[in-house]
């Protein structure tokens, strides 16, 4: 098929002066008046054509990925990006006494910068704005980001990107903290939750009750450990034992029970979960599922201090 091909404004141009010259010999005084306005109008358009062609359009926004929470990480460089960073600490936060935290939540996003001039290993961090779009905030330290890059560039391969609570300290002077787990189980296998949030990641809790439920727990790993997931918990009676009939809080993978909290963990987390079922609708935690050999699959849950 023969290709269409469109004339140089440089063509176009030349033809109108053409014709306004022979308009002119022709007409006189209006003649040329005649080639200057078509002159005028086909330059305008060749103009307007030209800065439309350079227009790049907008490249697909990736799908957020969520990663793990269990661990806090700093970033640097910071200095370069306080307004930045200050609008979205204005824009997320409440009233000065409901915030007994001086911390503000943020959400991160992090961008693997492979072809960086300073580091072939960089990470930018970038603040979400309430209507998703993204500010920068500075950068993975060099060593954390040697880490994180391989993975989250493999994100990048299918349209995903990374992403974790933040929290930005400070008032004249803004700092950002990251909620990011190691590298090693930085991503939830399980997103089946979607982007519900879960309890804080702090300290490692096991549950109780894991031998009767080995058939959810292999199938949810599916012959990879450690794996990183999302469960739930759910209030429960304990069946047996010393404290049989007392309140604890059960918990689910996929829909499914694994097991449970001790009598005493569960008064520990109680009022925990309950404030949390409240404000957001499930309790959800991650988990990390282990393999013990001899002693079968075993799950760790990562709970608030």
């Amino acid at each position: 098929m023969q290709q269409r091909t469109e004339p140089s404004p440089a063509a176009i141009l030349i033809s109108v002066a053409v014709l306004a010259l022979v308009l002119t010999v022709a007409l006189g005084p209006l003649g040329f008046v005649i080639g200057l306005a078509l002159f005028v109008l086909m330059f305008a358009g060749t103009k307007h054509k030209s800065t439309v062609e350079l227009v790049v359009p907008m490249r697909a926004r990736s799908r957020i990925r969520r990663l793990s929470t269990a661990g806090r990480i700093a970033i640097v460089g910071e200095a370069h990006y306080q307004d930045a960073i200050a609008e979205v600490a204005r824009n997320n936060s409440g009233p000065a006494s409901t915030r007994p935290d001086p911390a503000v939540a943020a959400t991160a996003v992090l961008v693997p910068e492979s072809a960086d001039r300073y580091d072939d290993h960089a990470v930018r961090v970038d603040l979400l704005r309430g209507d998703g779009s993204a500010v920068t905030a500075g950068y993975l330290r060099a060593d954390h980001a040697a880490t994180y890059q391989p993975l989250l560039l493999q994100l990048a391969e299918r349209g995903e990107v990374g992403s974790c609570p933040a929290r930005i300290l400070g008032q004249r002077y803004l700092t950002v903290h990251l909620h990011l787990g190691d590298a090693r189980l930085l991503l939830l296998d399980h997103d089946a939750l979607g982007t519900a949030p879960t309890l804080p990641a702090e300290l490692q809790v096991g549950i109780t009750d894991e031998e009767a439920h080995q058939y959810v727990l292999h199938r949810v790993v599916n012959g990879r450990t450690p794996v990183h997931v999302i469960a739930e918990l759910r209030d429960c009676r304990i069946a047996k034992g010393t404290h049989t009939g007392e309140h604890t809080l059960e918990v689910l993978l996929e829909g499914e029970r694994i097991g449970q909290l001790t009598y005493a963990m569960g008064l520990r987390y109680d009022d925990i979960v309950r404030e949390w079922r409240t404000r957001t609708g499930r309790a959800l935690c991650e988990a990390i599922i282990i393999n013990e050999g001899t002693r079968g699959l075993h799950a760790k849950l990562l709970l608030p201090k």
